[in-house]
């Protein structure tokens, strides 16, 4: 199966966090699944760390290294993610654009989320959810 990780699963599987569900490690470890990464998470990330709200054990080009090397693959925006945007119902108490975009890829590209964030379950009716 091809899954997508939120920002938050992406950050904690590769730290070893033992907030990342069972589940979750499982399914990123199975080498039969496809497990990609949006590029927007990078940007979030990168922003977070830049403003002093997350801290990383190694340089950002390392961690996006090594998760390349583990087969957590890149996946970009293209115009039919940006086109969805606009297009996917927006919900007053979810307002997170970088969110919204992650939602929108795993649509368009028929994957899975792989997340514990709250406020995804409400476009449950248009992805898959995974925890």
């Amino acid at each position: 199966m091809k899954y997508l990780l939120d920002t938050h699963s992406l950050i904690w599987f590769l730290e070893n966090n033992p907030k990342l569900s069972s589940t979750a490690k499982a399914i990123i470890e199975d080498l039969e699944n496809e497990i990609f990464v949006s590029i927007v998470s990078w940007l979030e990330i990168s922003i977070k760390v830049t403003i002093g709200k997350l801290t990383l054990p190694a340089s950002l080009s390392e961690i996006m290294s090594k998760s390349a090397s583990i087969q957590i693959n890149p996946i970009g925006i293209l115009e039919s993610h940006i086109i969805a945007y606009q297009k996917l119902h927006f919900f007053e108490e979810h307002r997170d654009p970088f969110d919204r975009i992650i939602i929108v890829t795993a649509i368009a590209e028929g994957l899975a989320i792989i997340t514990t964030d709250p406020k995804f379950k409400l476009y449950q009716d248009n992805v898959v959810l995974v925890w």
